[in-house]
C-alpha cells in the first residue's frame, strides 16, 4: 500500500515538473520571437527622400551671372540720340556686314567676372581708318572713348580680356549667335561701360580683335516690342 502511494506521488511530481518545463519553454520561445521582431524592425532601412536634380535650364541660368545696375550712380548728362557714340575721327564702317543694327536683340557684356546678357536696341560696328588715313594707336582710341564716357556719367566695369571660362559657362554657340564672335580667341582687353539714367540704361563695349580696326557695341536696354497677335475673322477677309 505504501509503495502504491509513493508511486502515485512520484507520478504527480513528474507531471508537475513536465508542465512547468513546457511553460518555461513556451515563454522562452515567445521572448525569442519578440526579440527577433524588435531587432528586425530596428535594423530596417529608413525611407530615403528622393533628390531633385537641377534642370539644365536652371544650370544655364546660374552660369550667366546677373549684374546689379543699382550699384551704378544715376547720370543726368545729355547723351544725344542712339547710338550715342561716334567713330573716332578718320574712321568709318567699310562694309555693310560690319554694321549690324537690331531694334531688339540680346548681347553679352563682360563685367570683369562674367558675361552678362542684356536685351534691347543694339548696334554692332567694326570701324576702320578711311582710305589714306593713318591708323590711330590703340591707346588713343581707348582714351578718347574713356574721356567722353566719363563725362557722360558712365561707369567703367572692366578693361580686361574675356577668359575662356566665361565663354564655356554660357556656351560658345549662344555667345556667337548674338554677335559676340569677334571676342572669341582674343587676348586683348575689352572695355565695358554702362550708363544708368532715370529713364534708360545704356551698355557700351570697345575692343580690338587684331589689325587696324576696332569694334564698338552699343545697347540701350528695352523690352521687346510685341508685333505678333492672333488673327480675327475680319483680318482673314481683308487678306
Amino acid at each position: 500500500m505504501k509503495s502504491t502511494i509513493r508511486f502515485a506521488a512520484a507520478c504527480a511530481l513528474l507531471s508537475l515538473l513536465t508542465a512547468c518545463g513546457a511553460k518555461d519553454k513556451a515563454a522562452e520561445d515567445t521572448a525569442t520571437v519578440t526579440t527577433t521582431e524588435t531587432t528586425t524592425a530596428t535594423t530596417a532601412p529608413a525611407a530615403t527622400t528622393p533628390t531633385t536634380e537641377t534642370p539644365a535650364a536652371e544650370a544655364a541660368t546660374a552660369a550667366t551671372a546677373t549684374f546689379d545696375i543699382s550699384s551704378v550712380p544715376v547720370s543726368t548728362a545729355n547723351l544725344g540720340t542712339f547710338p550715342y557714340l561716334s567713330p573716332l575721327q578718320g574712321y568709318s564702317v567699310h562694309y555693310v556686314s560690319d554694321s549690324v543694327y537690331f531694334d531688339f536683340d540680346r548681347y553679352y557684356f563682360f563685367t570683369g567676372k562674367s558675361l552678362v546678357p542684356v536685351e534691347g536696341k543694339v548696334l554692332h560696328r567694326a570701324l576702320y581708318p578711311r582710305n589714306g588715313q593713318q591708323p590711330a594707336s590703340e591707346l588713343m582710341v581707348r582714351r578718347n572713348y574713356e574721356n567722353l564716357l566719363k563725362s557722360l556719367g558712365a561707369v567703367k566695369l572692366t578693361s580686361a580680356p574675356v577668359p575662356s571660362e566665361a565663354f564655356e559657362k554660357m556656351g560658345q554657340e549662344e555667345y556667337n549667335k548674338h554677335g559676340g564672335n569677334y571676342l572669341t580667341g582674343t587676348s586683348r582687353p575689352v572695355d565695358t561701360y554702362v550708363i544708368r539714367q532715370k529713364d534708360k540704361e545704356v551698355w557700351m563695349q570697345l575692343y580690338f580683335a587684331g589689325g587696324d580696326w576696332y569694334g564698338l557695341d552699343v545697347l540701350e536696354k528695352a523690352a521687346m516690342p510685341q508685333q505678333v497677335s492672333t488673327v480675327s475673322a475680319a483680318d482673314i477677309k481683308k487678306n
